[in-house]
């Protein structure tokens, strides 16, 4: 498995195609799909996990960009993104996308997000309320919500990626995207970036950060 993983991850990073533009924050590049032209300027933002985010919300996009500016951003460890050593902490994650907003040179905006972005999102709203004109939540999470004070397995989500088992985990689950209208070549992208990042090192130490965050949130 393990040489099967090597071999194949590879050959893939010579298939995934780039999209959006890199930004530099932080002394690294985040990547941010920027889709439409309308007057007002919607900020979508992911849930924890999601491997390709600009790609993954491309059905909801298509739908709000003939109406609104759509700033899709994809933070460190996702997508298209580095990954980065500083801790996946709610305070790093928001100032970070702050960042990437100002090199953007997008000082008024609507926040979207998904899933635990209802944590990272009021958070932002408190940190920077001039700037940003509404949140609107997309099955999100809230503050005192059960099941957060959870301790992840972390070491063993290591071993799963070093061993290259989490690849053939992804080859015997189902398909995700089976019943969507996404195109196969869609598909595969969203495939091989899943391959890519998941159980990375940005991405694990957020998940060891989700119970600290959680208790913040509450204060």
């Amino acid at each position: 498995m393990f040489i099967v993983d090597q071999v194949n991850s590879k050959s893939e990073q010579g298939k995934i195609q780039s999209y959006g533009q890199l930004v530099p924050v932080d002394g690294k590049k985040m990547n941010v799909l920027i889709q439409g032209n309308g007057e007002e300027t919607v900020v979508l933002l992911t849930g924890y996990g999601t491997a390709a985010p600009a790609l993954d919300f491309k059905l909801l996009i298509d739908k709000l960009s003939p109406y609104y500016k759509i700033v899709v951003i994809e933070p460190f460890g996702y997508g298209l993104s580095d990954q980065t050593d500083k801790e996946r902490n709610t305070d790093n994650i928001v100032s970070e996308i702050h960042e990437a907003l100002q090199q953007l040179n997008i000082d008024r905006y609507t926040l979207m997000g998904h899933s635990i972005v209802g944590i990272y999102g009021m958070a932002y709203v408190n940190k920077y309320p001039d700037e940003v004109r509404a949140f609107a939540g997309i099955d999100t999470s809230v503050p005192k919500q059960a099941g957060m004070d959870v301790t992840f397995p972390i070491t063993t989500f290591k071993l799963l990626k070093q061993s290259g088992f989490s690849r053939l985990m992804v080859n015997l689950g189902s398909d995700l995207y089976a019943e969507t209208p996404f195109d196969k070549e869609t598909k595969e992208q969203m495939r091989m970036i899943t391959l890519k990042n998941m159980f990375n090192e940005s991405t694990l130490n957020e998940l060891e950060n989700v119970s600290p965050n959680f208790k913040g949130a509450n204060i």
